[in-house]
């Protein structure tokens, strides 16, 4: 009991790194540790359902860790979910159709951490892409407690455990079991799972996003972007709470620093070659790769897809199974095409949006998110379309 109460009191501090490394030495499962967080019960959420939902669903993924989500509570069963305009990327997601896919991602794990407290989270949503111009916050939907029908099959706490793993994997293949299960879930959602263990075409997928990552780092705008995200110290990533950790990238902070400052040394030479050499060998291991297609022409695909991809990450989660998507084959358009080459084309006014590799590996470094608190907004500042 007194391991769990010291644990608690780091988890209260959103000591999260921290945290999971105690937690593994002293034995106490992390999804036990996250704070109930019904003392932040304030105002119109005089219960803490919204306070409690957020600190568990801020764990859900989004591009290069943004987070972009912000909650506004309107009454006890009302809230507005906005996206922050200081959290965007416009120039490596200009149709923001994954930035979408993250925040229907939030509201779907919403829904399951409410679940405790015999609700679910109903959006209504605004139909329309990201509005890049905006200067404040602004409204992604409209969210509503409705009572729970208790067919939920995921558990909270998988909300927590489910981690994007850019470690070695253990060489053996993703079980057919799983793949099934995705491949079903998939079709629920009207999309179309694949996955393959054939060894040349991983090599071949590997190969792909390495030299699409780096390719596309060459690009000054892009780089520029992506640089406002990237922490390369454990002081800068524990105090901004966002990005992509160099810790969690398997990249000295040193070097990655190195790498976007001085580009130009660093982007050909022995010095890209030590780098692609890196990247190759943390996905060493990787016996299988995956991708998602299906209808992704606009606002209402990609929320679709997005709670679709939520789902589907909680479901290998439960299952062991890591996962680590390769997002740059999909958004750059050389990449793309010759992935489809490879693949084969999607059915007709479908898109194949989402390229991933899978696998079982140790429990990878945990990136951390913005404090729960930090996500509400306590005036009327947003603004709708």
């Amino acid at each position: 009991m007194e391991r769990r109460r010291f644990l608690q009191s780091l988890a209260a501090l959103g000591s999260v790194p921290l945290l999971s490394a105690c937690a593994r030495a002293l034995g106490v499962p992390l999804a036990a540790l996250a704070p109930s967080d019904r003392a932040a019960a304030t105002g119109h959420d005089a219960e803490g359902v919204w306070h409690e939902g957020a600190a568990f669903a801020r764990w859900a993924p989004s591009p290069h860790n943004i987070q972009p989500w912000r909650l506004r509570v309107v009454s006890a069963t009302t809230c507005e979910l906005l996206y922050d305009p200081a959290r965007l990327l416009p120039q490596t997601d200009p149709t923001s159709a994954f930035t979408m896919m993250g925040l229907a991602m939030f509201v779907e794990y919403l829904s399951i951490a409410v679940g405790t407290r015999g609700y679910a989270v109903h959006a209504d949503y605004v139909q329309a892409p990201l509005d890049y111009t905006v200067a404040q916050p602004t409204r992604f939907a409209m969210l509503s407690l409705v009572p729970a029908r208790n067919t939920e099959v995921f558990e909270r706490n998988l909300l927590l455990e489910r981690q994007t793993s850019r470690l070695p994997y253990d060489g053996t293949a993703v079980d057919d079991s799983s793949i099934q299960a995705l491949a079903e879930l998939s079709r629920q959602y009207r999309h179309t799972f694949t996955a393959s263990s054939d060894e040349e075409l991983v090599h071949a997928m590997l190969d792909l996003n390495r030299f699409t990552l780096f390719r596309d780092l060459d690009d000054a705008a892009d780089r520029t972007e992506l640089r406002r995200w990237i922490r390369t110290t454990d002081d800068e990533a524990a105090t901004k709470k966002d990005g992509l950790w160099s810790h969690c990238l398997r990249f000295p902070g040193w070097l990655l620093k190195a790498f976007f400052d001085e580009h130009e040394k660093w982007s050909h030479g022995w010095r890209a070659r030590m780098c692609g050499n890196m990247l190759v060998r943390g996905m060493r291991g990787t016996r299988t790769v995956a991708w998602w297609s299906g209808p992704f022409a606009g606002p209402t695909d990609w929320i679709n897809a997005g709670t679709l991809l939520g789902r589907s990450w909680l479901e290998l989660t439960r299952r062991g199974v890591q996962m680590h998507p390769f997002g740059s084959v999909i958004t750059n358009p050389d990449a793309h095409a010759k992935l489809i080459a490879r693949v084969g084309a999607p059915a007709p006014d479908e898109h194949l949006w989402l390229l991933v590799r899978m696998g079982r590996s140790d429990a990878p470094p945990r990136s951390y998110r913005v404090d729960e608190r930090s996500i509400f907004l306590d005036d009327d500042t947003s603004t709708e379309r």
